[in-house]
């Protein structure tokens, strides 16, 4: 009996002497894997940091690096510093992170407070929050304990005032641009007997905020300031800050000097700018949002970003799913890229056209005009100013107000039309300008609300000889490299028959038929371009002319836009 007690008690003895071997073992081998690891997490800890010079990340030290997700976190962190340095408007120190969950978002939400992180805003219809932090290693020790299939990082990025034209890296209008003035109500068709439009449509305007003025006299403007400092606290608006004053205006004015399209129409006001011109993509998101739940039917944004913000995207989203429209400005810097948010899908873009409905050197062009944006009065607009002033106002910042001012006259005039609807009949009779067809200059032409009000009234005349077009590069694509087109279009209510038209091209006459073209068409005349003699240094010089057999279609109701004159350019990548 002793003996096997013996043996039990030697056999329970190796066995724990056994157990304990493997797990020091066993512990010895997780620890220097671990260690591993670890090392291996730092070494990968080589960044680029050219571009970046203001950017300083401390060493993240062991304890954060053996954090369980901290490959992870390190990845995103890489990406993070990737956009700051491809993109000069991304904002540093600062990031977005939308949460895949609400549990997830709303737990991080309550550590905030014990952590080395700023909540700056929070988003909780798109489980999105706004993170400020001191240094990058502080936002890695977080991101490293989130598991990644839960968030998404995202960069915020500077949202600003397009820049004046004429100034700066923007360009001016251009040689033999025409500014309009007084005139720009009745370029777009419209003139005295307006007041009313506009009545019982909301139209939000994203800017710098609303300065009172007489021109809104009687009106009562919702103001909503997103504007804060440092510490949460409200920043008075400076009193010569006046770019969402003369925005407004141009939609809802109502003073006889600068009258707006729809003085009828109710404004709120969202303030983003602050006295500098500045704010951010989490901003500008957080404001669509806002006018879209206070009811806006459209949103006039006359800013914009070099930056494509993942959250913008989806207030743009959610804006149109509640039937708000969205109407941007493409930008000011002469180029052929849209400033966002006008080149997301889904935002009406509107670039500047001068007195003539001439494209203007200035407005920014590219795809989203061609996929549905258009062309109105942007070079020096009269607008209303703060402390009772009036001001010159150029930039596709005037441009958009005029399309938004457009669609709640359109809708007001159509009761219980939705604005998508009212903007699409603004499309269908927009005035063709450039190139045939929609392009990426003007969109679908120019802004004409005339056309769109008076589209059951029958056998209007009105013939409109609406370009010479000439691309150089386009025109060797085709084979055709000494051949413009000249279009014509019909802009009355009544088909048009045999008319004439005549074309100058140096010191070459042409004169050509056209038969027929139906209520809103237009006919395509190719033509020799001339450029094989009697171009200058400055280009040549072209004219053509239509002129309307008054005895098959009665009097041309407006023969100011029956001819148009130009100088084209060989040169020339974009020929307006």
């Amino acid at each position: 009996m002793n003996q096997k007690s013996t043996i039990f008690t030697l056999s329970i003895t190796a066995l724990g002497i056994l157990m304990m071997v493997f797990f020091l073992f066993f512990n010895y081998a997780r620890r220097n894997a671990d260690n591993n690891k670890s090392t291996e997490i730092i070494d990968r800890l080589v960044l680029d940091f050219s571009g970046l010079p203001d950017i300083d990340i401390p060493l993240i030290n062991d304890s954060a690096s053996r954090l369980p997700f901290a490959s992870s976190a390190l990845d995103a962190l890489r990406k993070l510093l990737a956009a700051l340095a491809a993109d000069s408007s991304a904002l540093r120190n600062e990031v977005i992170l939308r949460f895949t969950n609400e549990v997830d978002y709303n737990d991080f939400l309550k550590i905030l407070s014990d952590r080395n992180l700023r909540l700056l805003g929070s988003s909780d219809r798109f489980m999105s929050m706004r993170i400020g932090f001191e240094n990058y290693g502080d936002l890695f020790g977080e991101l490293a304990n989130l598991d990644p299939s839960g968030y998404e990082i995202e960069t915020n990025f500077l949202v600003s005032l397009p820049g004046q034209p004429g100034t700066g890296d923007s360009p001016g209008a251009g040689e033999g641009a025409i500014p309009f003035g007084r005139d720009a109500l009745k370029f777009i068709g419209i003139g005295e007997g307006n007041l009313e439009f506009g009545k019982g449509i909301k139209v939000a305007v994203i800017d710098s905020g609303i300065q009172e003025h007489e021109t809104f006299s009687g009106k009562n403007i919702l103001e909503y300031d997103l504007v804060r400092d440092v510490n949460g606290n409200l920043v008075p608006i400076d009193s010569d800050n006046g770019h969402g004053t003369a925005v407004a205006s141009i939609i809802g004015g109502s003073d006889s000097r600068y009258s707006g399209v729809a003085p009828g129409a109710e404004i709120l006001s969202y303030r983003v700018l602050d006295n500098d011109g500045y704010s951010d993509s989490y901003t500008l998101a957080k404001a669509i949002i806002q006018a879209t739940d206070s009811g806006a039917d459209i949103i006039n944004i006359s800013l914009g970003s070099k930056g494509d913000s993942g959250i913008v995207r989806r207030a743009v989203d959610y804006a149109n799913d509640a039937g708000v429209l969205i109407v941007a400005a493409t930008g000011n810097e002469g180029v052929n890229a849209i400033s966002f948010p006008a080149a997301i899908e889904g935002v009406v873009a509107v670039t500047a056209n001068d007195a003539l409905g001439q494209h203007v050197d200035f407005a920014n062009s590219g795809n989203n005009l061609q996929d549905g944006g258009m062309t109105a009065p942007g070079y020096a607009v009269w607008a209303a100013w703060p402390e009772g002033e009036a001001v010159s106002f150029s930039g596709t910042s005037a441009s958009a107000p005029f399309v938004s001012g457009a669609v709640a006259a359109v809708m007001s005039e159509n009761q219980g039309m939705s604005a998508f609807s009212a903007y699409e009949l603004l499309q269908k009779y927009s005035n063709e300008a450039g190139a045939p067809g929609n392009d990426i200059v003007y969109g679908v032409g120019n802004l004409n609300l005339g056309r769109v009000l008076e589209r059951n009234v029958l056998n209007i005349t009105d013939a409109g000889l609406a370009s010479y077009y000439y691309d150089p590069v386009s025109a060797e694509l085709s084979g055709q490299p000494n051949t413009a087109q000249v279009v014509v279009e019909n802009r009355g209510t009544t088909a048009l028959h045999n008319l004439t038209v005549r074309v100058d091209s140096g010191s070459t006459e042409r004169t050509y038929n056209v038969s027929f073209i139906p209520v809103g068409e237009i006919a395509v005349i190719e033509t020799p371009s001339g450029f094989s003699s009697d171009v200058t240094e400055e280009g040549l010089a072209v004219s053509a002319t239509v002129i309307v057999n008054e005895n098959l279609n009665g009097d041309d109701r407006d023969v100011s836009d029956n001819s148009l004159s130009k100088t084209i350019e060989l040169n020339s990548s974009k020929q307006p």
